[in-house]
């Protein structure tokens, strides 16, 4: 027979037996609350980074992009490099050549800035610095993609060196840390450094060929300007919905065809881009 002691003993050790498997089921329960709370701390501190980034960078990306597309819709509906680039006037034809290198310039160094911000933050699910970021691939896949033929192609490598040679320090340590250098600074360099020229010169060489498809009527030639365009003006209606900055009648999408409908959509990416050459790689 078990004596009164030893049962005491037993039902003792017993209990702290069962207390300590509580404890250890609580510890781990509050420590696993813990870790939830703190995964739920970040991504909301993440998330409102992100929204303050997006209102931070929303006026200048906004801006460019629509510099761009109004020089799009003009070079391709009202013919633009028809009237200016052959005009006669040296000054008018430089200007036609410059402003629209700098337009494309500008853009992609301010959808590089706004890249590079994100890119460490968790953006959610719903975000709208989620869709922006969809707005901007968009339009990478736009201009980089080889379905359709140039002019105006530029792989991802170029168009994020473009970003690189016109981003410049603002030496803020409160608003953004970087941005597109002005217009006259371009021209500057464009002129006077020939490694910054060299990476503008394909564009350059594709204007006249630009300006004799318009001229045509060759709507293939110029699809991948018409489908830049287009959703160029997707992006500003996302960034200014109440139409507050850019008025609607300064927005207004170039006519599709199915041509433009039928390039890439990066929704689509990476079954579209599954191909032998993989084009979106470069």
């Amino acid at each position: 027979m078990v004596d009164v002691d030893s049962a005491v003993g037993f039902g003792s050790a017993g209990l702290a037996l069962v207390g300590a498997i509580a404890s250890g089921l609580f510890s781990a329960r509050a420590n696993k609350q813990a870790h939830e709370l703190n995964r739920q701390a970040r991504i909301e501190t993440e998330a409102a980074e992100a929204e303050r980034i997006l209102e931070q960078y929303r006026d200048p990306l906004l801006d460019a992009a629509q510099t761009l597309q109004s020089r799009l819709y003009n070079i391709v509906e009202q013919d633009y490099f028809g009237r200016y680039l052959r005009c006669g006037d040296e000054d008018e034809e430089r200007y036609a050549r410059e402003y629209t290198l700098y337009a494309f310039a500008e853009y992609l160094c301010w959808a590089e800035i706004v890249r590079r911000e994100l890119r460490f933050l968790g953006l959610g699910d719903e975000s709208r610095a989620r869709t922006l970021l969809g707005h901007l691939a968009q339009l990478q896949l736009t201009i980089q993609t080889d379905r359709v033929p140039g002019p105006f192609k530029i792989f991802r490598g170029r168009q994020r060196a473009i970003a690189e040679l016109t981003m410049v320090p603002t030496g803020s340590s409160t608003g953004p840390r970087t941005e597109c250098m002005g217009y006259a600074t371009f021209s500057r360099r464009l002129h006077g450094n020939d490694d910054f020229g060299s990476w503008f010169a394909r564009l350059v060489d594709d204007m006249p060929n630009v300006a004799d498809a318009v001229a045509s009527g060759d709507r293939h030639a110029v699809a991948r300007l018409v489908r830049l365009q287009r959703d160029l003006v997707d992006m500003i209606n996302f960034l200014d919905p109440a139409k507050v900055r850019i008025p609607e009648r300064h927005r207004q999408q170039l006519p599709s065809d199915p041509i433009v409908d039928s390039m890439p959509s990066a929704t689509e990416a990476p079954a579209a881009l599954a191909v032998p050459r993989q084009p979106a790689a470069r």
